[in-house]
């Protein structure tokens, strides 16, 4: 089944349509910067600021303060339910670039292969509507962007895309932002996304009832452009 894997082999109850695929989720680190201390677990508390410089909201949760960091030293808060407001640190062009000590290089991967064969075609694809809550009807697709909204109603400052480039000899898969040196495709950056793509999912409660929903945007290209090598 996995060496005939398409577009149509997928779990109808996930949001994502995807089978054979690498897979990043983002979006469960927020800052939490100020003065008042923060207890190892809690909230970020009242008085401290967001990334963004904003005042601590109740979705900066699980918070912990820069001792218990073990590299980089730094406030932080675990968003168990990611951040609805898209502002957080993941939100922003702070992803490896390659730039400097605290941007390194990328995650780097090569295409999988089934059988020692690549596949002769791939897709990129995000499930932005499935979280974004407060601006997305799933039911229609209204309100569903590529682009995050933030909670002050302005698109997000970053989105994180694919990028392909030569790494020992081989085609890889680089993810964050553009890599100087490195980066030869970025299929258009965030637009490799595609489009709302509408799609069949299991409705709970027996009788193979099945309910249509908005959950991702989807492109699926004509052929591999990473193909890995043998």
């Amino acid at each position: 089944m996995y060496s005939t894997s398409s577009e149509q082999t997928r779990v109808i109850w996930a949001a994502h349509s995807y089978n054979v695929a690498f897979s990043d989720e983002t979006g469960h680190f927020e800052a939490c910067n100020g003065p008042n201390p923060i207890t190892p677990g809690g909230n970020c508390p009242v008085g401290n600021t967001e990334y963004d410089g904003e005042p601590t909201d109740a979705n900066d949760t699980y918070c912990f303060p820069a001792s218990f960091s073990t590299l980089v030293q730094t406030n932080g808060c675990y968003e168990p339910n990611g951040d609805t407001g898209f502002d957080s640190v993941p939100y922003n062009a702070v992803w490896p670039d390659g730039n400097t000590t605290l941007h390194p290089t990328s995650i780097e991967f090569s295409s999988p292969r089934t059988s020692g064969q690549n596949y002769e075609r791939m897709a990129f694809e995000a499930d932005l509507p499935r979280i974004e809550f407060n601006t997305c009807n799933r039911s229609t697709g209204a309100g569903c962007t590529l682009i995050p909204t933030t909670d002050d109603g302005q698109p997000a400052n970053f989105y994180p895309f694919y990028s392909t480039g030569t790494v020992r000899s081989q085609c890889t898969w680089l993810e964050g932002n553009d890599i100087p040196g490195l980066t030869q495709n970025d299929f258009g950056q965030n637009s490799q996304y595609g489009s709302l793509v509408s799609l069949d999912y299991l409705a709970f409660g027996g009788g193979g009832a099945t309910t249509n929903r908005f959950n991702n945007f989807r492109q699926v290209l004509s052929s591999n452009p990473c193909p890995a090598s043998p």
